[in-house]
């Protein structure tokens, strides 16, 4: 071996080395992205919220919406083409800068409140986090599933 070369050993060493960083970092970098995925569920349901505080004001009742663009138990971790039901079109709700969400969302609606749901499973393991706003709370949307799920 040439003096001041690098030879096998040392090779085998940075590629051992490169190797327990990807473990390592792989698994952490999909979680968060399925942290990232999961964060337009809160807002998504602030922002309906907004908008049925907002139906209220101008005319006088909440309205209620069934879930778009898909039943919370058929999503999983990959995003669908928003399609608002008759509820979301009469709220004039859209997603914002969405063509494709990762939720289901719902809002029920009385005389006297609402409740928003989100709903999504963006790493696909069929346990499903939850979301709720309502008419009675201030503030930003709360999740309703344990803590763990993602």
């Amino acid at each position: 071996m040439p003096e001041g070369g690098i030879g096998r050993t040392e090779v085998l060493i940075g590629l051992a080395v490169i190797a327990v960083l990807a473990l390592i970092t792989l698994p952490l970098m999909r979680g968060t992205s399925n942290d990232a995925l999961r964060a337009e569920v809160p807002l998504n349901v602030n922002q309906i919220r907004i908008a049925e505080t907002e139906q209220k004001e101008a005319f006088g009742d909440y309205l209620s919406a069934e879930a778009a663009p898909r039943k919370p138990e058929a999503v999983n971790a990959t995003p669908v083409k928003w399609e608002a039901t008759r509820g979301f079109k009469k709220l004039s709700w859209d997603p914002e800068n969405r063509e494709e969400v990762y939720g289901s969302y719902s809002v029920a609606a009385t005389a006297d409140g609402f409740t928003v749901k989100g709903t999504c499973d963006t790493d696909g393991d069929g346990r499903r986090a939850n979301f709720t706003a309502s008419s009675s709370e201030d503030g930003a949307a709360k999740m309703t599933s344990a803590e763990d799920v993602y």
